[in-house]
């Protein structure tokens, strides 16, 4: 089976890992803080934290803007359920919003006719590595005085003009687990672009604690002051955030290898489109990246004229050994979601069975290649 994702792993990912355990320091050590002043030096941040998901740096993102009961946050409905359960769970209201049928990206006009007196923030995702309206959404949030949050897990490196996603809004997330362009294994990090925030985001990594105060060298970790009559204590909310090493070593040697890594991506994911456009079908059409962005070629996606069509075309792959699957399932249609949201979102709802996902990885040979790229011609011819 040629599977939609792989990881590119190497002996230097595991010498990486091999020194860690060589090290016996295994958290908040050397590599933890490499990844982090790469990444902060690659999308020019103004902090950047490593955690150990995704889905930890947006609860800590929730945290970090005191969402609480009462509070509205306008969403995507399309998109994956860790937004969500970070507003949840701070006793906040999802509000999901629609999204554009070309990009799958959330709808700019349907932000505006969702916001009200209770909206306190706005989360966008930039879907298949490809930037939303940001620029606008941007405008928007800072006239309104909302908080944006970027979802950035597909998007890594990914640019609007000249800048980095995830450093538009206040607070930009991104995923390096197992799925992504670059892993850490299940890991990820924060980018917080509002300067009033960043103190505070340290105690929320830290367990609420203010532990990093104390700790200027990593190879003294036990040593926290020289005044022993002080300690680090309880200071704010927080929780176990950070990576471990393990995970941080893993993702710097990924760091190191990033750009070629993404001149493959690019390379496969142009020639399909090179492909899509030749063969100029009515029965779907691939998403691309928008006017003035620079995609991060995290998805290949498919979007066809009906269900039929979809159904059709992952089977005839799957029964040749190749994967082709659906995304997300609308999160307002979830058992969940229905506790928050009552009303329809028609785009959405007409679009995502619709979608099809195809393999994209940078380790994808040319036989693979060759092979996808064979199936979606006889699909064309045969349907």
């Amino acid at each position: 089976m040629i599977p939609i994702t792989r990881p590119s792993i190497d002996n230097n990912d595991l010498k990486y890992i091999k020194n860690v355990l060589s090290s016996k320091i295994l958290t908040d050590g050397f590599y933890q803080k490499k990844s982090e002043d790469t990444i902060k030096k690659y999308i020019n941040s103004k902090f950047v934290a490593v955690t150990h998901s995704c889905t930890a740096a947006l609860e800590i993102s929730s945290i970090l803007i005191n969402l609480k009961h009462g509070d509205e946050v306008i969403l995507p409905s399309y998109g994956f359920v860790s937004i969500a359960n970070a507003i949840a769970l701070r006793g906040a209201k999802p509000v999901f919003a629609e999204i554009n049928s070309d990009d799958l990206n959330i709808s700019y006009k349907d932000i505006i006719n969702k916001t009200t007196k209770k909206t306190k923030a706005i989360y966008v995702i930039h879907y298949a590595g490809n930037a939303c309206d940001i620029e606008k959404i941007s405008r928007y949030a800072k006239l309104k005085k909302i908080f944006l949050i970027e979802d950035t897990a597909h998007a890594f490196l990914g640019k609007y003009k000249n800048k980095f996603l995830g450093t538009f809004g206040d607070i930009g997330v991104f995923s390096f687990h197992e799925t992504k362009n670059i892993i850490g294994g299940q890991a990820g990090c924060i980018s917080v672009n509002n300067s009033k925030l960043i103190k505070r985001t340290n105690y929320i990594l830290d367990k609420g604690t203010n532990r990093r105060n104390f700790i200027k060298d990593y190879k003294k970790k036990i040593i926290f002051s020289k005044d022993n009559r002080k300690f680090y204590s309880w200071v704010d909310l927080g929780s176990e955030y950070r990576a471990p090493e393990l995970s941080s070593a893993l993702l710097y040697s990924q760091l190191l290898k990033v750009k070629n890594i993404q001149i493959k991506r690019k390379k496969h994911w142009s020639v399909f489109k090179n492909l899509i456009d030749k063969l100029n079908t009515k029965k779907f059409y691939l998403i691309k990246p928008n006017k003035n962005s620079t995609s991060a070629y995290h998805i290949l996606a498919l979007i066809f004229k009906t269900t039929k069509l979809a159904n059709d075309f992952k089977d005839i792959f799957k029964h040749k050994n190749v994967a082709a699957t659906f995304h997300y399932v609308p999160l307002h249609k979830s058992k969940m979601g229905k506790k928050f949201c009552r009303y329809k979102l028609p785009i959405t709802e007409n679009i995502y069975n619709r979608v099809v996902r195809l393999p994209l990885y940078s380790e994808l040979k040319k036989q693979e290649v060759n092979k996808i790229s064979s199936l979606i011609k006889k699909f064309i011819i045969t349907k």
